[in-house]
């Protein structure tokens, strides 16, 4: 299996607290095999409750507690950007994580840090590689001294992660990946799995571990040939 379908299992292992075996993730030809792949794995009473909207509550909770805010100010449709500001972001959704009990999904960094880290490394690298070349005639010296400059700028571009995956981001989006992260601990506090909720869950899990787009996942799309998953 390539690097990728191994993230997408491990994801899925982790999101459902399960272990797969080697030969059975190399049976899993197509989502709808990985579902019953999970679906087997998963030990208790099925449950008709729904764990999304299990999420969506245990996230509003969080969100009224950290907040202070009314609930009723809380739709599965409200925009994360308005109720986690910028300056105070990164500190409350740290927070979330404590209040709620619940992992959440990381923030990324935005498309223009990203880029004036990117422009700062180039010229960064671009001046060191020229002082050296200029007083060394090691083409590859200069190379390796602007790759070094690169790279300690990219040890600090986490820190600058103040951005929501999707800068429409909802609450109800926010929930869907609340319940991808910890499905397991959602199915203990319901009481059961639900057959269509791991479903979702695991579309859930392919789309934020690999990009695909949501309407290509299939119960008969081959992850490697169909989805591009290798």
């Amino acid at each position: 299996m390539g690097l990728d379908i191994v993230e997408l299992f491990l994801a899925v292992e982790e999101g459902f607290q399960i272990h797969i075996e080697d030969e059975e993730a190399s049976r899993a030809c197509t989502v709808g095999d990985l579902h019953e792949l999970v679906m087997s794995k998963l030990r208790g009473v099925a449950s008709n409750r729904c764990f999304t909207s299990a999420a969506f509550y245990q996230t509003r909770r969080g969100i009224v507690e950290l907040l202070g805010i009314s609930r009723r100010e809380i739709r599965p449709s409200t925009k994360l950007a308005a109720l986690f500001q910028e300056d105070t972001r990164r500190n409350r959704w740290c927070r979330m994580q404590e209040v709620t009990g619940m992992r959440m999904p990381p923030l990324v960094c935005s498309s223009s840090t990203v880029t004036t880290f990117a422009v700062g490394g180039l010229i960064l690298g671009t001046g060191g590689a020229a002082c050296i070349h200029a007083r060394v005639a090691g083409v590859g010296l200069a190379a390796f001294v602007g790759l070094i400059i690169g790279l300690v700028a990219l040890r600090f571009l986490p820190g600058f992660a103040l951005a929501f995956p999707n800068r429409e981001e909802t609450v109800g989006d926010l929930a869907r990946d609340v319940l991808a992260l910890n499905q397991a601990q959602f199915a203990t506090e319901v009481g059961g799995w639900n057959d269509r909720e791991v479903w979702e869950t695991l579309c859930r899990i392919i789309v934020n571990q690999t990009g695909v787009e949501r309407h290509l996942i299939k119960r008969g799309a081959l992850i490697v040939d169909h989805l591009g998953i290798d």
